[in-house]
């Protein structure tokens, strides 16, 4: 499922959340990389370094926010 979210200082995962989509986490830090998720399009910034490792065009919901409207990939 495509799940477009708007910029926002909150992170992806809250506002996930929000909208009552399921995200599986363990973490919330950027550690795990349980959350990961491939985006589609747009731009984020994480507030911390993550420690997970990413491929490209795949983010971390748990501690990336939106700088632009995004568009992830959720397959949960």
């Amino acid at each position: 499922m495509e799940i477009t979210l708007p910029a926002s200082n909150d992170t992806l995962l809250v506002q996930m959340e929000n909208k009552q989509i399921s995200v599986e986490t363990h973490c919330r830090s950027g550690f795990c990389g349980i959350c990961k998720k491939r985006l589609l399009s747009g731009e984020v910034i994480y507030h911390e370094k993550p420690i997970a490792f990413l491929g490209e065009g795949e983010v971390l919901v748990c501690c990336a926010s939106a700088t632009t409207e995004v568009v992830i990939l959720n397959q949960d």
